[in-house]
């Protein structure tokens, strides 16, 4: 117990309560399946805004982000920057303005009620769009318990599987009971804290390296101090490359082409497209939100994600000249590496007045409950509205339909915190990962539906099954780096990224396009915004 902070004990306890005390009026809030899943249409402008925030700057951005900027430094930091801000802020403009209109002509509440109508398959489709939307939050899903884990421990002296558990048991009770009205309300004060933690934080922390020119100036010396100090080689953790922006073509990770496919496909397609993200732009209340708030994510989102990135290689400058020690990790086989995903609170912790330093807690847990409610309520969904009630049991009440959400979302959440018990050095492969299934199963489907008018169910259907096999197929025989030896390293995504755009295009052309009719009634053409109106 002598390890343990009881003061951040006592702050993490108020965040719970403040959370449980938001969470408990949007459960009285909630009273159909409409509510549970999108909040029946009602959110306002800057919960929208807070809420697109916060499902894609999550425990990946405050964690995973400064793991992998301690890790590859500036070798890709400035592809980092633009997708998740950039995924945001498109999402908003492509799909929310045609999304908006046919959430109101047709009372589509969820990513595959768009699916059922614009391609007239109300089955098959809806229930694939739905099972693969499953094992891509599930997936998602595993980052966030580690990054809660991480931190509770480093922070509170908790050990991680402990903290995990806490965390598990926090989100899932407020989503089981106010599902999108709760994940709403709750990503609100979470996105505040979480954007207000690192704008002030990382400020500090680059000065307490010197300043930024002599922070700039202590990178490129990292390779010569990682070897003098730790003993390490020049090139340990792509040293020798953390001041370039980026490496050879045939390094993984920070080779200009594993940039292209994982920083230019893999992260902004995969979250554009993301379920959870895209069943945000069903919320909002009026179509309006559409013209300023794509600008405001991206000025929030880019500080966010810089700030953190910074953090990170602020604590890889640290770690080389002996002022901090970041944990390590085993893996299978009985290799250890340092943790990176430990950077963020380890650095925190030295750097930060004790002060500032306890309140780093609360932005974490912010960060990761701000999509790990949003992952919930998009998987429950999946299951109990899409796939029972609309290709099951058409007949299912709605009572019965919300409680088999809470009980999708008790089940998901305790599996997948289970399986982040065994954690990865940086947590940014899981996360990475899921977004490989999003883009080359998601992407065709709906960015190709809402602007193609040749994009047909035939190309939707086998586009999406064979993006999904063949993305699966490609981690499991080259994990998560595709290289050819002395020519390029590409990112696991592309095979499955080619193969389903190419049966995509094969099929849409191959077989026939839907109406025209259809076509004009669900907004299918190359423009972006039509007649829409201005009021719900």
């Amino acid at each position: 117990m002598a390890n343990i902070d009881f003061i951040g004990v006592g702050v993490f306890a108020a965040y719970i309560v403040a959370i449980a005390v938001i969470g408990y009026f949007g459960a009285r809030r909630t009273k159909t399946t409409a509510d549970f899943v999108a909040a029946s249409g009602q959110l306002g402008f800057w919960t929208y805004v807070l809420l697109m925030v916060g499902a894609v700057t999550s425990g990946m951005t405050i964690i995973g982000v400064a793991g992998l900027g301690f890790q590859s430094g500036w070798a890709n930091l400035w592809e980092r920057v633009i997708g998740p801000p950039f995924a945001i802020s498109f999402c908003t403009v492509l799909v929310g303005y045609k999304m908006w209109t046919l959430r109101n002509r047709y009372k589509i509440w969820t990513m595959q009620d768009y699916f059922a109508t614009r391609y007239e398959d109300p089955r098959t489709l809806r229930a694939l769009a739905g099972i693969v939307s499953v094992v891509t939050c599930f997936a998602y899903l595993i980052g966030q318990y580690t990054a809660i884990g991480v931190v509770t421990e480093v922070v509170l002296g908790i050990p991680y599987s402990v903290g995990s558990l806490i965390a598990l048991v926090i989100v899932v009770g407020y989503v089981m009971g106010g599902g999108m009205f709760s994940t709403a309300w709750t990503t609100f004060l979470q996105s505040l804290m979480m954007i207000v933690g690192v704008f002030i934080t990382a400020p500090l922390i680059i000065n307490w390296m010197g300043g930024w020119v002599a922070f700039n100036e202590l990178v490129s010396q990292v390779p010569v101090l990682q070897q003098i100090v730790r003993g390490q080689t020049l090139g340990y953790l792509f040293g020798t490359f953390l001041d370039q922006p980026f490496g050879p073509a045939e390094m993984p990770l920070v080779g200009w082409a594993y940039n292209l496919t994982l920083f230019g496909i893999t992260v902004p397609l995969g979250l554009l497209v993301a379920p959870h993200v895209v069943n945000n732009v069903l919320c909002f209340k009026e179509a309006k939100y559409t013209r300023w708030g794509p600008l405001i994510m991206y000025v929030l989102g880019v500080p966010l994600i810089l700030g953190t990135s910074l953090i990170g290689l602020a604590a890889r400058v640290a770690w080389a000249q002996g002022q901090l020690n970041i944990a390590s990790l085993t893996l299978e086989g009985g290799v250890t590496v340092a943790w990176n995903d430990m950077a963020y609170p380890t650095i925190a912790k030295v750097a930060l007045p004790y002060g500032i330093f306890i309140l780093l807690l609360p932005s974490v847990l912010a960060a990761v409950m701000s999509t790990t409610d949003r992952l919930l309520v998009t998987a429950a969904s999946n299951i109990s509205y899409d796939l029972v009630k609309n290709v099951l049991r058409p007949d299912t009440s709605e009572k019965t339909t919300v409680w088999i959400n809470r009980l999708v979302v008790l089940i998901l959440g305790v599996s997948s915190w289970y399986i982040s018990l065994t954690p990865q050095p940086m947590l940014a492969w899981f996360i990475w990962a899921a977004l490989s299934l999003m883009v080359n199963c998601f992407f065709w489907p709906i960015i190709g539906g809402l602007y193609w008018k040749r994009m047909n169910k035939h190309a939707a259907r086998w586009g999406m099954l064979v993006g999904f096999v063949v993305t699966l197929m490609s981690f499991a025989i080259w994990g998560k780096n595709i290289i050819i030896p002395g020519v390029v390293a590409l990112y696991a995504v592309v095979p499955g990224f080619i193969a389903s755009t190419a049966v995509t295009f094969i099929l849409a052309f191959l077989t026939k396009p839907h109406s025209e009719a259809l076509l004009k009634e669900t907004l299918t053409g190359l423009f972006i915004k039509s007649d829409i109106p201005t009021k719900h």
